[in-house]
């Protein structure tokens, strides 16, 4: 048990280093020949808008929380089916949330 859950760590670990070093690597590279062409150093500053993640964020901890309520009260009228409305009624509030949360998107991106 204990060397399974090391390896699980060590593996999650180097998982999560991978990632990390890819996408620093690939930005670094990006940005060096964006840099190359002429363009200004001042190019990447402002970029990140964080406000599109944070919508989609909230509304999937929003949909999830509905899918759990949804899950408590579908469990006592079916108390036999209890794991199976707690699963389906989860994932149909994320599948709702994601959806939602892309037409809220579209929107705002077409008002800008």
């Amino acid at each position: 048990m204990e060397t399974t859950s090391a390896a699980l760590f060590i593996s999650i670990s180097l998982v999560i280093f991978g990632i990390c070093y890819y996408y620093f690597t690939t930005r670094h590279k990006e940005r060096m020949e964006i840099l190359e062409r002429g363009l200004a150093p001042d190019y990447f500053k402002g970029q990140s808008d964080l406000s599109p993640l944070l919508l989609v964020l909230g509304i999937i901890s929003i949909g999830i929380s509905l899918g759990i309520i949804c899950s408590m009260i579908l469990s006592k009228l079916f108390p036999l089916y209890q794991l199976n409305l707690t699963i389906t009624s989860i994932l149909m509030g994320l599948g709702l949330a994601l959806i939602m949360s892309y037409f809220l998107i579209r929107k705002k991106q077409k008002k800008d």
